[in-house]
């Protein structure tokens, strides 16, 4: 069987599975490991998937912005482990920021009972807060439906005159020539004045986002801590990556 034919093959395995180990992939199509790993290398180097630390190999995810329902779903363990991690650097009084991104929204329950206040334009955010009883403050603006969150003008001046003891966002890509990355600008604007005014700023990224690049940045990987579920090698010694388990 020619490579290309070979590589078609691979795809067309990972288009109805979200995740296929490589020893399904060899059984499948009765290859070798060095056969399947100069395959996978070459659809890597494509962009046309994307390999996972213990063995897994998924579609490359395309660089679209999903729903916040749609992005809740997806590597929930992954974010389950970040937001526990986030939540225990909250300390008894602060004041803290939550972006409307669907990693720091399972942070939610880990501050019940807790003497926090949470600011966020994330009106998910803000019903679950209520819900549980925990102190907030909602920034209102122009309603975006695919986060379900207020930006514009209308949150951006009224974030101007908050500060906070920490803040926790979350990005759409990351990658190290490109940065911390999102899709839309006024999301931009929200986080860049989010870390300008907290003492202490968080970016929330699982592993399953980096490579992905979108149009802006928002800031440099290796400026600001960033939770993570898995430390890929080449960044081990790269940035300020505090791995959560």
């Amino acid at each position: 069987m020619i490579p290309a034919v070979r590589q078609e093959k691979i795809l067309d395995m990972l288009s109805s599975n979200e995740i296929v180990s490589t020893d399904a992939i060899m059984k499948g199509l009765s290859i070798s490991v060095s056969t399947l790993r100069r395959d996978l290398m070459k659809l890597e180097g494509e962009k046309k998937i994307t390999l996972l630390h213990g063995g897994g190999v998924r579609l490359a995810p395309k660089s679209v912005e999903l729903n916040i329902s749609t992005k809740l779903e997806l590597n929930k363990d992954a974010k389950e482990k970040i937001a526990r991690k986030a939540a225990s650097l909250v300390n008894d009084g602060d004041v803290i920021f939550l972006d409307p991104s669907s990693t720091t929204y399972p942070m939610i329950p880990y501050l019940a009972n807790r003497n926090v206040t949470v600011v966020t334009n994330g009106i998910s955010h803000v019903n679950r807060l209520v819900a549980l009883d925990i102190p907030c403050i909602m920034l209102g603006g122009s309603l975006k439906k695919t986060t379900n969150s207020c930006i514009g003008p209308m949150a951006e001046n009224a974030l101007k005159n908050l500060y906070f003891n920490k803040c926790f966002l979350g990005a759409s890509g990351f990658s190290i020539p490109s940065g911390i990355t999102n899709h839309d600008i006024s999301e931009r604007a929200i986080k860049l004045l989010a870390l300008q005014n907290a003492s202490q700023p968080y970016f929330l990224l699982d592993y399953s986002k980096y490579g992905i690049v979108t149009m802006v940045q928002v800031a440099d990987l290796d400026r600001y801590p960033v939770l993570i579920d898995y430390i890929p090698k080449e960044l081990e010694n790269y940035g300020n990556f505090i791995l959560c388990e």
